[in-house]
This record gives C-alpha cells, sequence and structure tokens, in this order.
C-alpha cells in the first residue's frame, strides 16, 4: 500500500519540479531578449526622467479653527413652545469644516481668483504678471523636448487645431474677460479659461492631517519664487472665503435673533400689561374663576418673560461675536522659497520603468506559447470545417 502511495505522489511532484525548471530554462535562453527589452524600457524612463519639466512645490502649514458650538441654554426648547424655530445656525459662529476646503479650493470661482495672482518670473524681466497670463502667453511658456515631442504626437490633432488664427475679439475676450458671473448670475467660462482652470486646479497640493488637525497647502509651479507667491494667496483666498462664509452667517444669526427678541418683547409686555390690568380690575378675588383666570394669565406672563429674558442674553451674545477678532486660520509653518525640485523624481521613474520593461520581458516570453496553440487550434478548427464542407 506505501509502494502504491509514494508512486502516485511522485509524478505530480516531478511533474511540478519539471515545470520550475522549464519556466527557468526558457527564461535563460531568452536572456537576452530580456535583457534588450528591459533595456529599451530604460532608455524610454532615461529619456522621459532628464527631458521632463522641472517642479518646485511651495507649501504652508495652517491651523484652522474649530467648530465650536454656542452654549445657550434651554433657549431652542423654549423658543418651540412659542412656534420659534432657531435653527442649527443660531447654535453655531457659521464656521466652514475642513471637509469642505477642497470643494472651494476646486471650485470655479475660488481658482478664478487664483488666476489673478501677481507672480513675477525669469522671462518677464522682473515685470508683475498675472498666474493666467503666464499660462496663457506663449512668450512665458519654457521650451521642453519632452512637451515637444509630446505636442506632435499624441496632441497633435490639439495642435493642427490651435493654427487657425482665433478671431480679434475672441482673443480679448478670452484675456481681458472679467471673471465674474452676468446679470443672470449665471458663470460663463472660455475654453482657454478652462484649460487655465484645469492646469491650476492639478497644481493645488492639499491635505488634512485629521490625528493633528493641521492642513498642508501649497502650489507646484516650474519656478521656485512664483510656487511661494501662489501658495500664500491660496493662504489668503482660503481663509477671505472663511472668514466672509463666517461673517455672512453671524450676520444672519443677529438678524435671526433680533427680530424674535423684538417678537419676544413685544409679547411679553402684552402679557405683563393684560396681567396687571387683571389684577388691578380684581382686588381681593374671591371666586374660583377669577383666581383661575388670574393663575393662567401669570403662567403666559412667566412663560412670555422666560423667553425674553433668554433671548435678551443670546443677542448680546451674538452682537460680542460681531466684535470677536479671532484668527481663522492660524499659520504654523509659513510659505518657504523652494531650495529642492518636486519634480521629476528620476530615481523613481528609472525603478519604474527598468521593472515595466522586466515584467513586460519575461510575460512576454511566457504568454507566447499559449498563444501559439491558441492560433495552431483555431487554424486546425477551420481546416477541419473546410474538409468537413467539401
Amino acid at each position: 500500500m506505501e509502494e502504491k502511495i509514494t508512486s502516485q505522489t511522485l509524478p505530480n511532484s516531478a511533474s511540478d519540479e519539471i515545470d520550475l525548471r522549464d519556466i527557468t530554462i526558457r527564461l535563460w535562453k531568452k536572456r537576452k531578449f530580456i535583457l534588450m527589452i528591459t533595456g529599451v524600457f530604460l532608455l524610454l524612463g532615461i529619456f522621459i526622467a532628464f527631458t521632463s519639466p522641472v517642479k518646485y512645490t511651495a507649501e504652508s502649514v495652517i491651523l484652522p479653527q474649530s467648530n465650536r458650538q454656542n452654549s445657550i441654554g434651554n433657549l431652542g426648547s423654549l423658543a418651540s413652545i412659542v412656534g420659534v424655530n432657531m435653527g442649527t445656525t443660531v447654535m453655531t459662529e457659521g464656521s466652514i469644516s475642513t471637509a469642505i476646503y477642497p470643494q472651494i479650493l476646486n471650485s470655479l470661482p475660488f481658482v478664478r481668483e487664483i488666476m489673478r495672482t501677481p507672480i513675477v518670473v525669469e522671462k518677464s524681466n522682473g515685470k508683475e504678471i498675472t498666474l493666467y497670463e503666464y499660462y496663457t502667453h506663449k512668450e512665458y511658456k519654457e521650451t521642453n523636448i519632452l512637451g515637444v515631442v509630446k505636442k506632435y504626437t499624441i496632441g497633435l490633432l490639439g495642435t493642427l487645431v490651435s493654427t487657425f488664427p482665433a478671431s480679434k475679439n475672441s482673443q480679448e475676450t478670452n484675456i481681458n474677460k472679467d471673471i465674474t458671473p452676468d446679470s443672470t448670475g449665471i458663470v460663463q467660462i472660455t475654453h482657454q479659461e478652462q484649460a487655465v482652470f484645469n492646469v491650476i486646479r492639478g497644481s493645488i497640493q492639499y491635505e488634512y492631517n485629521a490625528k493633528e488637525g493641521v492642513i498642508k497647502l501649497g502650489y507646484t509651479f516650474p519656478e521656485p519664487f512664483a510656487a511661494a507667491q501662489v501658495s500664500e494667496q491660496l493662504h489668503k483666498s482660503l481663509e477671505k472665503y472663511v472668514i466672509n462664509y463666517k461673517t455672512e452667517k453671524v450676520q444672519e444669526n443677529l438678524a435671526f435673533v433680533e427680530q424674535s427678541y423684538a417678537e419676544a418683547r413685544k409679547d411679553f409686555l402684552n402679557k405683563q400689561a393684560n396681567l396687571a390690568a387683571f389684577q388691578d380690575a380684581n382686588r381681593g378675588l374671591i371666586t374660583a374663576t377669577g383666581r383661575t383666570t388670574e393663575t393662567r394669565l401669570r403662567s403666559e406672563y412667566d412663560i412670555a418673560f422666560t423667553i425674553y429674558n433668554e433671548l435678551s442674553k443670546q443677542l448680546e451674545q451674538v452682537q460680542l461675536s460681531m466684535k470677536e477678532e479671532k484668527p481663522i486660520l492660524t499659520v504654523i509653518n509659513p510659505v518657504i522659497v523652494p531650495l529642492k525640485k518636486s519634480a521629476p523624481n528620476k530615481t523613481k521613474i528609472l525603478v519604474i520603468f527598468f521593472l515595466l520593461g522586466l515584467t513586460v520581458s519575461t510575460g512576454w516570453i511566457l504568454v507566447k506559447p499559449f498563444i501559439k496553440n491558441i492560433q495552431k487550434e483555431a487554424n486546425k478548427t477551420s481546416d477541419d470545417k473546410g474538409q468537413d464542407n467539401l
């Protein structure tokens, strides 16, 4: 019995060893092909690594103000008694959550504001130009071999289309267009502006560390000083958006509380007058009906006084919050002109292309026999069908 088991298991293990040995032998025989393909990919990686445009990333580390809840006691429940809905906006200071920051940074109005950032580049000869002008004027663009190759291969169709001159009015509209909504509130954008919008949005670097509660905000650009200029403008524009939102919300809260306070005060004075008039007209009450009426009027007075008192406190809190001056985005690490390039990462590119060439060459050697077998079976099937037809 033991001899049978041994004889049955040997062929399987021997088969596995033969398969691994065959694969190793096959790869060794094709080592020149593997080295050649890997070398081609490595040369392509070297070309891309040394011809890719140089980029610098300037960033700052900022600490956003946390959302805080205003404690107003039982104001919400008291207001609900008289049908006043305080809402959630009154309960908060109107701060924007950090989860909304990426949406702001990628929004068209925000990016349009960044387009107007004044920068100084080498080809501007010390003159300030806007970021929009840099991306749309050919005299400021750097000549890049990889870009030229891409332009006349993958982007050949776009190059041919761009050779047709646009009308003068169209060009002036693209460059000098006012970046504000029209009278209907609908924002219009040109093709050229859309292209610049995509470039800027792709160059903005945003990272939020939820554990430490800090934000890294930066910009990637071909020149280090201009990258720092745009990065600083990103921080200022984002802070302006948050401050405007907060101020708008606090003003809305103030208007709402003032209106609620005026209504509560009017109701309180009315209930107070009713109670006083009843007490003056019914001194020395001895009937149960009179005492019941007085109790009801006093209860209404107490409720109106409580709501009026709480709204008075809330009005003072909102008025004080309007006068508060607190930093919305505290800078922990300011923007510094970068000294080291952020791209291209030559080592990473070379490693990727080396592994890609090795994978493609070995994969082709291993898959090629299966492809030949499939072709043989397909040819054999077609021949058999031809003979059957005859």
